[in-house]
């Protein structure tokens, strides 16, 4: 059975390292934490688990610390975690599982960023997780730092839940795309397309676009960092009412491959403005069954299910099709039960006769 180093960089996380920690420590053969200035009890909760701390001075850099970390591992294999990260339920030994014969170079697992009202996974990606150390593989860009994977690869299914407790810096990593801009640094694909993401949540719509405009024409981005370019810039144009270059942006994600949920739901949207309802019935079953295909990238899941059966409910009920109107409710009313809407739908259901049932 090989062994398993943790790699992880912390700072002033005393609130949640302890539950990350026990939700894993059991799974692995040693911790390795690269602490990057904590002022609070991060240390000493870090050392309860015998953890090999490090100080780390920080440097703008996701990258540079990750990367020490790693270099510290003895393990045949390196994992990484964040400390609002957490193991949970069955995915506990369904990551045991993956550990004791890891049977690749690399290994994917589902990372849960967000929960709905109801606490289910929201928006999921896949990151990659689990690697053979003697592959060298290093972390690059200075934020939302990734691994260029390569090897022999396997999709685990063992899910991490990211569980922020307390709002971080908002600021901090627009900060350090304008620092590395102000120093001349030239920016990766990755880079340019984060970028721009950042100037959209900052309110820089306008730079936002030229960022994202310049990072599609240069034609070296990842795929779905490309269809998520697109997308962008479609809200960007909605938000100002350019309703055409919306559509046109969203028809431009198609050039990059299948399209995703959201793309679809996006579109289907543009329709429906337009009372098309026929053709936005057909984006969002498009949505539904993209949605329960395999993905790369984010997924937001409301996208696969929830949104998708309640605007064709409104569809084919625009279409006269109110049968088709009152299943595509209750399809939506098995993916929230108690959601308000699902219910008032019901109840105009039921005022024409037809009784229906959450699926």
């Amino acid at each position: 059975m090989p062994l398993i180093s943790l790699c992880m960089i912390v700072r002033d996380e005393a609130e949640v390292l302890g539950r990350c920690l026990q939700s894993v420590a059991d799974l692995v053969d040693e911790i390795i934490i690269a602490d990057t200035g904590s002022v609070d009890e991060t240390k000493a909760i870090a050392a309860q688990f015998e953890a090999k701390i490090y100080d780390f001075p920080w440097c703008d850099d996701f990258s540079a610390a990750r990367n020490f970390t790693v270099q510290q591992a003895v393990g045949d294999y390196w994992m990484w975690l964040d400390a609002d990260d957490v193991i949970e339920g069955e995915n506990r030994a369904r990551l045991k599982q993956i550990l004791q014969n890891p049977d690749a170079d690399l290994v994917y697992l589902p990372y849960v960023l967000s929960f709905d009202s109801a606490g289910k996974p929201d928006l999921i990606s896949k990151r990659e997780r689990i690697f053979r150390r003697s592959k060298g593989y290093r972390f690059e860009g200075a934020v939302h730092e990734a691994v260029v994977p390569h090897g022999v690869i396997r999709m685990g299914d063992a899910a991490v839940f990211h569980r922020k407790e307390k709002a971080g810096d908002p600021d901090r990593n627009l900060r350090i795309y304008q620092q590395k801009r102000l120093k001349g640094e030239r920016f990766s694909p990755r880079e340019q397309y984060y970028y721009g993401r950042e100037l959209i949540d900052h309110g820089a719509d306008t730079a936002a676009l030229s960022v994202l405009e310049h990072f599609l024409q240069e034609g070296k981005g990842w795929e779905p960092d490309c269809i998520g370019a697109c997308l962008l810039c479609a809200k960007v144009y909605e938000k100002r009412n350019q309703v055409e270059q919306a559509l046109q942006s969203l028809l431009r994600a198609l050039s990059y491959g299948v399209p995703t949920p959201e793309i679809c739901c996006e579109i289907g949207a543009c329709f429906m403005k337009q009372e098309q309802w026929k053709t936005a019935a057909f984006w969002y079953q498009t949505a539904l069954r993209e949605g329960a295909h395999p993905f790369e990238g984010f997924r937001n899941q409301a996208c696969c299910d929830y949104i998708p059966a309640m605007q064709l409910c409104v569809c084919y009920d625009r279409m006269g099709d109110i049968s088709a109107a009152a299943a595509y409710n209750a399809l939506a009313g098995s993916v929230r039960p108690q959601d308000r809407a699902v219910e008032q739908n019901r109840q105009y259901f039921a005022s024409k006769g037809i009784m229906t049932e959450a699926k």
